[in-house]
């Protein structure tokens, strides 16, 4: 059978939740794919599951390796991946009803190395119940037609599990394994993105994310959040990159604005919502400044950040003005759109 399909897992302690992610893609009813379950060196019951899993279908495939982080598990998973197409799923999440088919639809009727979906967060609270965190959709968009800033602007946040590649996109393309604690997926992303513009974007659901209190999307010490500042330095090198690639020269500074705006607005959240000591946060700053002084820019960022959401707007006065400590004033209410 071909397989047009390799969904690639990684797993580290997920005995809880990893079969309610496997069977949501053994649900969906797409037949020629692949499952790719890669065992992060878990310590708990989850190396038993994955064997368990794997016998009850044989398009499981078991994958042990020592444990070495999130990035390598899935360059693991890259590097023996046979079908045509990839996508991820986190241990602890789910694909929604015929969200393989749609994507796998879409990839071959547009003929796109890249197709992206909308998705589900649900986010647990401080009494443990998931509440699902409502956002705007964006609507259908083509890269090579509606551009690059729009293409990023309808399609949200540049995770990779929402998403189908193409596999020879993907070929010299891995994860920066020094990413443990997030924005590797950015990185990933806007690298592809300065190989291809053959991307297309469906607001249509295909995603289930849920983001516990344990999330890694969440600082919870100090090496998360240092790990997280080191890993600005290689998110704005794609980032630029991208732009050189896929914008024309006129349009350049203006998504460059836009892009170091959406990172300055990142670190503001993370510090806030880390309650950051003061000199952590002078670190961050400083650090951050070096990096995109690296890069030319018009002055006036602000004014080119005014056309996105408040937080934006907000996040990047306050750092024209190195006020930035004055963004922990604002909520996450009333920082939505």
């Amino acid at each position: 059978m071909a397989i047009r399909i390799s969904i690639i897992i990684p797993i580290y302690n997920a005995a809880s939740t990893l079969q309610t992610a496997v069977e949501s893609i053994l649900a969906q009813e797409f037949e020629e794919m692949e499952l790719l379950l890669v065992d992060d060196g878990s310590t708990d019951n989850t190396p038993s599951i994955c064997h368990q899993l794997s016998r009850r279908d044989t398009r499981i495939r078991v994958i042990s390796q020592k444990n070495a982080g999130i990035c390598a598990a899935r360059n693991r998973g890259l590097s023996v991946a046979r079908g045509d197409y990839i996508t991820f799923c986190d241990d602890d999440d789910t694909f929604l009803p015929g969200a393989l088919q749609r994507l796998y639809e879409t990839a071959e009727r547009e003929q796109a190395d890249i197709v992206r979906g909308n998705y589900q967060l649900y986010r647990e609270g401080p009494d443990g119940e998931f509440r699902e965190q409502k956002h705007e959709p964006g609507m259908i968009c083509r890269m090579w037609q509606e551009g690059y800033s729009a293409f990023l602007q309808n399609s949200g946040p540049q995770f990779v599990w929402n998403a189908l590649y193409r596999r020879q996109i993907l070929e010299g393309v891995r994860f920066d394994e020094r990413c443990r604690y997030g924005l590797e997926d950015f990185i990933f992303n806007m690298t592809l993105y300065a190989k291809t513009d053959r991307a297309v974007y469906l607001p249509d659901n295909v995603y289930r994310h849920y983001e516990g209190a344990q999330s890694t999307s969440v600082c919870q010490t100090t090496q998360a959040l240092r790990a997280r500042i080191g890993a600005l330095g290689p998110w704005m090198e794609a980032e630029h990159s991208a732009i050189q690639s896929r914008c024309p020269e006129s349009e350049r500074g203006k998504v460059w604005a836009l892009r170091r705006a959406e990172a300055i607005t990142f670190l503001m959240h993370q510090l806030r919502d880390a309650n950051a000591p003061a000199a952590l946060r002078r670190y961050a700053w400083r650090t951050l400044r070096k990096i995109l002084s690296g890069y030319s820019a018009h002055a006036l960022d602000f004014w080119q950040g005014t056309g996105q959401n408040k937080k934006k707007t907000a996040a990047l006065l306050l750092y024209q003005l190195r006020m930035q400590g004055l963004y922990d004033l604002f909520t996450s209410k009333q920082c939505r759109k």
